[in-house]
């Protein structure tokens, strides 16, 4: 079973005190980066969060939106400074002596004085309120990955595909190794009676080392063997339990090196042809698998 990196979950809730709702995005990423955005009030559950996403999650950037609003007033109780306000009423009237103006003071302007009115606000129950949020990070995280279950079930389909197209050009390009040897002999012959008296006898001996040295040169017969084996584990991989996006992103990486050095020992331009296919379908593999898990 594999994963996608991206996804979206959303979870919502609300009782007598608060409408909380919980938004996760998730994205590519080489390692797993979690980024919370919150009411201030709640900063003191920033970290808890982190950490029950990190519980689900390997890789990706997963951004957490959390939108929580109080549906009843925290104040418990609201006063005037009457020191402040004095001091204020004061200034005012030495003024209005020293101006020789009445400035009116009212109670609003009172209000709009720094620190005049003074509010208490009630502690929020933090314990209600970790267990509120949390259970909405929860319930999103699971939308999330199933999305994102889904979302690997679908990449994990075109991969099979592409590897299944892949193992076929391998084996017509084996079947075209085993030719190439008896073709390059024919051919060798071919052009040396052409350019031979008629009289003149071929040396096969000669011959004969000369398509051995051609094909201790262009034998690919370990390559392929590898690159096979790096299907299948690709393969295998992919049906594991564990997290696989960097393993498989190796494996993709030695598939590449096999199909280089294929195509650089074998002089067959069909060889070459199929390898420059073979390296295209790595390199969509590679393009899907920078989603995985």
């Amino acid at each position: 079973m594999i994963y996608s990196m991206t996804g979206f979950g959303r979870s919502s809730i609300e009782d007598n005190s608060y409408g909380v709702s919980v938004e996760i995005k998730t994205v590519n990423n080489k390692y797993l980066d979690v980024q919370v955005k919150n009411p201030n009030f709640l900063n003191f559950l920033e970290e808890d969060i982190k950490k029950t996403v990190r519980k689900k999650l390997d890789r990706g950037r997963a951004d957490v939106f959390i939108r929580c609003q109080k549906k009843e007033s925290n104040i418990s109780k609201m006063y005037f400074d009457s020191n402040l306000v004095s001091n204020y009423i004061e200034a005012v009237k030495d003024l209005e002596k020293s101006l020789d103006h009445d400035f009116k003071l009212k109670l609003s302007d009172i209000m709009q004085l720094e620190g005049a009115l003074q509010i208490e606000e009630s502690e929020e129950d933090e314990k209600y309120l970790k267990e509120l949020i949390l259970s909405q990070v929860e319930n999103a995280l699971e939308l999330l990955i199933q999305m994102r279950r889904k979302e690997g079930e679908n990449i994990s389909e075109i991969i099979k595909t592409q590897l299944d197209e892949m193992k076929r050009i391998v084996k017509e390009i084996k079947e075209l190794a085993k030719s190439s040897h008896d073709e390059y002999k024919d051919s060798l012959i071919k052009k040396l009676q052409e350019i031979n008296d008629e009289d003149l006898k071929l040396d096969m001996d000669r011959i004969y080392l000369e398509v051995a040295l051609y094909g201790e040169r262009s034998d690919i017969t370990e390559e392929i063997v590898r690159l096979n084996s790096h299907i299948d584990q690709f393969l295998l991989t992919l049906e594991s339990n564990e997290p696989k996006g960097r393993k498989l992103d190796f494996i993709v990486q030695e598939m590449n090196r096999e199909v280089n050095t294929i195509s650089s020992k074998s002089p067959n331009k069909r060889i070459v042809q199929n390898c420059i296919e073979l390296k295209s379908i790595i390199e969509k593999i590679r393009e899907q698998i920078q989603n995985i898990e």
